[in-house]
């Protein structure tokens, strides 16, 4: 069996002004621990291909201990696929944090496939999953358009890449970008719900393109669905390459937050009413989408740490 587990500390500087483990760092973590063992599978260079969830199930505090195990679930001839789970060490108890679903890809020295020497079984529901994913990144290359137009309620958030961001490939890194994630889109959903906001979630999500060192990363996000408490924030990433003028569509996600009051309880929020049709298309995608999120997440807290 292919596994890792990696301890993280909670300081003071990976918490949120409530205390709480920033969610963008959590996810980073979650997709280090990944990458270490994809590293010890693939025994050389790889990329982040998709996510097909993470759930943030527990908040981690000051001073608490985090655990992220990473297992193999399936390899294919260059992907594997890799489950997460943070587990929580506090009063000498461990409770299941978060918990993720991805598959990397190993990469030559061009960033291109190539074949890995592991052989991890697979099984029919990896394998539909597999299919899965392959659908959603041909749904999303084929709409390559800009999310904001159209849409009642969003903001763009864009920085430069640098090499801090990145490999040794000179490519942003996928926990990077996650953090960048949580933070762009957090900001919508604060600036919507006039208040503070914690990340619950982040929806599926297949990379079409990598991002380059130099490149200007835009991050489109727009409210795409809102409940009593809760609100799903959409995105779609862009990476702009000034010099030659380029702007490619990276993927194409969603990330559920919930509003909380001073206390850190559900606060109400208002409800967005679809401003046209497209706006309203998306909404009743999203609408589905999260109710399977919701049934899927559900089974997930159930899991142990082990």
């Amino acid at each position: 069996m292919y596994r890792t587990e990696t301890f993280y500390n909670v300081f003071p500087w990976h918490t949120n002004h409530f205390g709480s483990l920033h969610g963008g760092i959590y996810m980073s973590w979650l997709i280090d621990s990944a990458g270490i063992l994809m590293s010890s599978v693939s025994q050389g260079n790889y990329l982040l291909a998709s996510v097909d969830y993470l759930y943030l199930v527990k908040p981690a505090r000051i001073d608490d201990v985090v655990r992220v195990i990473a297992e193999a679930k399936a390899s294919w001839r260059s992907s594997v696929e890799i489950e997460v789970r943070g587990c929580i060490k506090r009063n000498g108890k461990e409770e299941l944090g978060a918990i993720g679903l991805m598959s990397y890809v190993a990469v030559d020295e061009n960033g291109r496939p190539r074949p890995i020497k592991a052989e991890i079984p697979s099984n029919p529901d990896a394998e539909l999953r597999r299919a899965r994913r392959l659908e959603r990144k041909k749904l999303t290359a084929e709409d390559t358009s800009e999310l904001l137009p159209g849409m009642t309620f969003g903001r763009s958030y864009i920085r430069t890449i640098y090499p801090e961001h990145g490999f040794t490939n000179g490519i942003l890194y996928a926990g990077k970008m996650y953090t960048m994630l949580d933070e762009a889109l957090a900001i919508v959903a604060k600036l919507y719900s006039k208040g503070n906001t914690f990340t619950a979630s982040a929806g599926a999500v297949d990379f079409l393109n990598p991002v380059r060192i130099g490149d200007i990363l835009e991050i489109q996000g727009a409210i795409e669905y809102t409940g009593n408490t809760s609100l799903d924030v959409g995105a779609k990433i862009f990476a702009i390459n000034h010099f030659r003028g380029t702007k490619t569509l990276v993927g194409r996600t969603v990330f559920s937050f919930v509003a909380i009051d001073d206390q850190g309880k559900p606060r109400p929020i208002n409800k967005l009413e679809p401003a046209s049709e497209y706006e309203r298309r998306i909404m009743e995608m999203r609408l589905k989408e999260r109710e399977e999120r919701i049934k899927i997440g559900k089974t997930l807290q159930q899991r142990e740490c082990q």
